[in-house]
């Protein structure tokens, strides 16, 4: 004889529950940006006529490879500050936003990719600040604020520290009227030091994390081996935008007269590594470096770098030598 339950109530006491999956992560409150989820949907309401349905939150812990990997090429990246992470809002998500802010709509169709400029930057600012700003208390990521953004995502290699990162990620969807567009947010902040009481592992006697003899070589050898791009400056003028749509052949543009000489040599990120002056060499025209305007000579960059590593694992480098010449 058969019994069928048809009391529900009763059917859930009576039936075994499955295991959980041994394979999933932590709970979704680990992590920072617990409350990620609703201070996204008040910050994208507050700054524009749009609804966020459906926010899915994931948090996991991966090494700054891992999280340099998904960052995609067309993703808005932007540090914040203090602390040193990254708040990341993929195409989708941040032309949405732009679209929503400037227009006031959605348009049926999908916008075009594009990079973001400094004036999504700025837009895109309030939505972070707003989002970051409405965390608990004692989270890590309440209270922070985009920094600047990272135009080129080669540079995150350098800016961020290398170690373990509190990734979180935001699946939503944004609605207005019968639009709807999905966007991902991932908010990445490094791993916060083991508390006092808690055994950092082995120890060297002079109170130094233990390292292997070689690891200043090793460490030495994979810094001094990456690219560095360099462009030589003569001067930058600064133009109202009526002159510059006036600018044909045959214009003119009046330098400084310290432009004709002193050049700089400045990185991606427009900051100025050294300065030189224009001669020539063996017939050829060169740029001989004069100065360092950081204040960081080879023979101190030299010091630092023999130094042992930090708890963090940073270790400063330089650019060059006290003797670059560049033709």
């Amino acid at each position: 004889m058969t019994l069928t339950t048809r009391d529900p109530v009763k059917r859930r006491k009576i039936v075994r529950r499955p295991p959980p999956d041994a394979g999933e992560g932590p709970p979704p409150s680990a992590g920072p940006g617990r409350e990620i989820v609703r201070g996204f949907a008040r910050a994208v309401s507050d700054c524009a006529p749009l609804v966020a349905e459906g926010g899915t939150r994931n948090h996991r812990q991966v090494s700054l490879a891992e999280l340099l990997d998904t960052v995609d090429p067309d993703a808005f990246v932007g540090l914040l500050a203090p602390g040193g992470g990254i708040a990341v809002i993929d195409q989708s998500g941040f032309a949405t936003l732009i679209e929503a802010m400037t227009v006031g709509r959605l348009s049926s169709r999908t916008p075009l990719s594009r990079r973001p400029t400094p004036t999504d930057a700025a837009l895109l600012a309030e939505v972070i600040d707003a989002t970051l700003a409405v965390q608990g208390a004692g989270d890590a990521a309440r209270g922070l604020t985009l920094h600047r953004p990272v135009a080129d995502h080669r540079l995150l290699a350098v800016l961020l520290e290398d170690g373990r990162y509190d990734r979180v990620t935001l699946d939503v969807n944004l609605v207005a009227g019968t639009v709807q567009r999905p966007a991902r947010i991932l908010v990445a902040l490094p791993v916060a030091a083991p508390e006092a009481g808690v055994d950092p592992g082995p120890v060297a006697p002079e109170g130094r994390p233990a390292v292997s003899d070689d690891w200043g070589a090793r460490i030495a050898a994979s810094v001094m081996a990456a690219p560095a791009s360099l462009r030589a400056e003569l001067g930058r003028l600064t133009l109202p935008l009526s002159a510059v749509l006036d600018l044909g052949v045959g214009s003119a543009l009046t330098l400084p007269l310290s432009n004709l000489e002193e050049v700089r040599l400045v990185a991606l990120d427009g900051a100025v590594h050294a300065v030189g002056r224009l001669g020539q060499t063996r017939g050829m025209r060169a740029v001989r470096l004069t100065s360092w305007p950081n204040g960081m000579p080879g023979e101190a960059a030299d010091a630092f770098l023999a130094r042992e590593p930090l708890a963090s694992g940073g270790v400063p480098g330089r650019l060059g030598g006290p003797q670059a010449e560049g033709a």
